[in-house]
């Protein structure tokens, strides 16, 4: 009886019934927060209103650029300096990570994470979106969602994913001020608008949601995934109320749309398959 025992794999295959319910649930949550990022793009790209309150603080930025002193425009050269190899380089380590620990499924779900939630991002602003002249000031590039900040944030979730549980907390917590800064900083720096900062946020939570739906050995959480899927729009929604709504300053807005990145990878994070221990 023992000796069978220990031969038993440490967690039993899920029913195919399990296993398409967490697919209909991982589904239905991107599919929830790609409509949350529909309503963001209209209220602020394709309302009069809405790009007017957009272009308000955007000019303040403009108009403050070059002005941070001391550490802050050392950050700020530092990022400037950013290139695309830089993330080809990220995502080659979000990919080396998993692949070092033996998990060759973690390894490319983390990948996928992170080249995902830029590729969508460049997807979404260069091809399937616009930025319409409503308010007769000359045609303006579309910028939603931030490139820059999809980056990070693809990066910090890739790792997540593919990294081990023991990793997870100290991971977790350099993503998100990793990505809280980068959202904060292309808004102060005038590069992006607090809603293309939120789509971005929004971007990296679908990816991750969609991720799921791959086959996995861990023990899924429907609760933490669906909770991911209801905090990231509220928290854009209320960025919004706060910012637009309030007449926020510039100062009280890029914290506000960066503390939304950061809450985007800390509820991803509780969201993580609780992985299984794998047979000796």
């Amino acid at each position: 009886m023992s000796t069978t025992a220990a031969h038993q794999p440490w967690s039993p295959p899920r029913p195919a019934s399990a296993r398409r319910t967490w697919s209909v649930v991982a589904l239905g949550a991107a599919w929830w927060q790609l409509v949350a990022l529909g309503v963001l793009y209209v209220v602020c790209v394709r309302t009069a209103t809405g790009q007017l309150r957009e272009n308000r603080l955007h000019t303040l930025a403009l108009e403050n650029r070059g002005s941070e002193t001391g550490w802050l425009r050392t950050a700020f050269d530092l990022v400037d300096r950013l290139q695309p190899h830089h993330l080809v380089l990220g995502v080659a380590l979000v990919g080396l990570v998993g692949l070092v620990r033996g998990r060759v499924g973690a390894a490319l779900k983390g990948v996928v994470v992170a080249a995902g939630t830029l590729g969508l991002t460049e997807l979404l602003k260069l091809v399937l979106l616009e930025r319409p002249d409503l308010l007769e000031h000359g045609s303006s590039a579309n910028s939603l969602p931030s490139g820059h900040t999809s980056a990070v944030l693809g990066l910090a979730l890739g790792l997540l994913v593919a990294g081990p549980r023991w990793a997870r907390l100290p991971l977790a917590l350099a993503g998100a001020v990793a990505g809280g800064a980068m959202g904060t900083f292309v808004i102060a720096d005038g590069w992006h608008r607090v809603s293309d900062v939120l789509a971005s946020a929004l971007v990296g939570s679908v990816v991750f949601c969609l991720v799921q739906v791959l086959p996995q050995r861990e023990h899924r959480r429907r609760a933490a995934l669906v909770r991911l899927s209801l905090v990231v729009p509220a928290a854009a929604a209320a960025a919004l109320v706060v910012v637009y709504a309030g007449d926020a300053s510039l100062t009280t807005s890029y914290l506000v749309a960066g503390a939304v990145v950061t809450l985007t990878v800390l509820a991803a994070t509780q969201a993580l398959p609780r992985e299984v221990a794998r047979r000796g």
